[in-house]
């Protein structure tokens, strides 16, 4: 039964945008301590980091759980641990959300 339960959950991409006072990259285990920091019930199966520009950085974390909503608080509370374990790396974060797809019409 346990495992039917998981079947119907489904795979969300939660953006977490991080903003820090320095220039410079990203640290290079920043996508690691992401998922280090999730708790088994959390859902996360990927994180991945990009530094965008001079001073931010997103981070892709891939959860599966029961509903985007559910994706988006678990991924706020990884932020959260990463960001209170690694307070010296100077990150804020900015915004903790769901990427919406939205469909390209055709020409």
């Amino acid at each position: 039964m346990r495992r039917a339960a998981r079947e119907h959950r489904g795979m969300y991409l939660v953006h977490v945008w991080l903003c820090r006072a320095v220039e410079g990259a990203p640290p290079r285990e920043l996508a690691e301590e992401f998922r280090a920091a999730a708790a088994p019930d959390e859902g996360v199966e990927h994180a991945v980091a990009h530094h965008v520009s001079g001073r931010e950085t997103v981070v892709g974390l891939f959860l599966r759980l029961d509903g985007l909503a559910a994706a988006e608080r678990a991924a706020a509370a990884v932020c959260a641990r990463v960001l209170d374990r690694h307070a010296a790396w100077g990150f804020a974060a900015v915004s903790c959300e769901a990427v919406l797809i939205m469909p390209v019409p055709e020409p």
